[in-house]
């Protein structure tokens, strides 16, 4: 099947954590109905799913056990996670499934740096069903091909998703159950402009550079020197779209002493120069 994949700016990603910009890639979509007595239990997902049930009841069984989800119950299961289900009920349960994936700054998984409720409930099930079903229409119409009319119905979903769970206070960074990390993001954000050479954050975290790479990797899925670049140029891209200093400015605030090094960076990162995003952003505007 084929992926179409859309990197978005200025990003609509709530104003969380590091949150600088957010690709979005979606696989698939379907409607699957749950006869009564049936399971659901597809196995473990190397991408995130969204479910939004519509009709019947389902019996999730999560973590911290059982749950039943009526119609406006909208489920997420992050990347890795084995989705399980049943049909208790003695009616079919009819819900939607979104397959998609997002990473900030084109590399961290969404689900590294954010923490979402598994179940949260929608207020108006009625203004969600009409983009679900185009969304369906159009793959449908497509013999299950994703085209840009789909991809752009998940990307209208899966924003209003993050802008509920943001609007009730239920968008929160999932790096809080390592202080040390969480101190060294912070220090790296309010000083980006630092030599923040390994040696440093290995002092910052009191602990070895061995075990800071471990750390980084674990929970934001790149190296230390590869966060910090991808940080310094989300700032930068900030910069740019908001104020009117120069290239050299901002890229002496970002932490690149030298303005040619940062506009090679910022290309290789944004596919654009600094000078090219600054008119692409104000065209937009």
């Amino acid at each position: 099947m084929p992926i179409i994949q859309t990197i978005f700016d200025p990003v609509p990603l709530p104003r969380v954590g590091f949150a600088g910009s957010l690709s979005f890639t979606f696989y698939w979509a379907a409607r699957p109905t749950v006869p009564p007595g049936w399971m659901v239990e597809p196995g473990r997902r190397d991408h995130a799913v969204l479910w939004l049930i519509v009709a019947g009841e389902l019996h999730l069984q999560t973590p911290s056990g059982g749950v039943d989800c009526g119609p406006g119950a909208l489920i997420v299961f992050p990347p890795g996670s084995s989705p399980q289900a049943e049909n208790r009920g003695a009616v079919p349960a009819t819900r939607y499934v979104l397959s998609f994936e997002m990473r900030v700054w084109g590399e961290v998984d969404f689900f590294r740096l954010y923490r979402t409720p598994a179940i949260s409930k929608v207020s108006d099930l009625a203004a969600l069903i009409e983009p679900w079903e185009r969304l369906v229409a159009q793959l449908e119409a497509h013999d299950g091909a994703v085209t840009l009319g789909a991809e752009g119905w998940a990307r209208v979903l899966v924003d209003a998703w993050l802008s509920a769970l943001e609007a009730e206070g239920e968008l929160l960074p999932a790096l809080a159950a390592d202080e040390r990390l969480t101190a060294v993001l912070a220090a790296v954000d309010d000083d980006l402009r630092g030599d923040w050479t390994l040696a440093r954050l290995s002092e910052v975290m009191c602990l070895s550079p061995v075990r800071v790479r471990q750390i980084f990797t674990l929970h934001l899925g790149v190296p230390p020197a590869r966060y910090i670049t991808l940080r310094r140029i989300a700032h930068a891209r900030d910069l740019l779209a908001q104020t009117d200093l120069t290239s050299v400015e901002i890229a002496e605030r970002c932490g690149f002493p030298d303005p040619s090094h940062f506009s090679r960076v910022f290309h290789r990162l944004t596919g654009v120069r600094p000078t090219q995003y600054r008119e692409q952003t104000r065209r937009r505007d």
